[in-house]
């Protein structure tokens, strides 16, 4: 707990694993997001906080246009089988007309850009799925 995690071949399988599920389940919520696809969340801060829980928070490229949006995640792993038992997901910053997309040629500025400010951004998209339990 309070571990950032290392570059295993389980991180990098759950990271793309998300690249599915989150828009998925925001899919079904913002019909938008049913045209829409996740290529790599890219973590700024990627640490375990409890027993099968993490937090990511990041930047992630959307596949359509290749340009990058800010990302939060907060999961929670069933102890039982490997499934996700609860996930609260935000991503994008909220812009005049929806979404902010910005380029993916400024990535590494992007990401410096994000540090501390999870709190501060105010979410395109912010969605919660299953039920966290203790």
């Amino acid at each position: 707990m309070g571990a950032s995690f290392e570059e295993t071949e389980d991180y990098r399988l759950l990271m793309g694993a998300l690249d599915y599920f989150i828009p998925e389940v925001l899919g079904e919520l913002c019909p938008e997001w049913k045209s829409d696809a996740l290529d790599d969340v890219i973590p700024l801060v990627a640490d375990r906080t409890g027993e099968r829980e993490a937090v990511f928070f990041g930047m992630s490229w959307l596949i359509r246009d290749q340009t990058v949006v800010p990302a939060y995640l907060q999961l929670q792993i069933d102890s039982a089988i490997d499934r996700v038992n609860w996930l609260e997901c935000r991503i994008g910053e909220r812009g005049p007309q929806g979404m902010l997309r910005r380029p993916g040629s400024s990535f590494d500025k992007q990401l410096c850009r994000l540090q501390g400010r999870e709190d501060q951004i105010d979410w395109a998209y912010r969605v919660t799925y299953g039920e966290k339990g203790s």
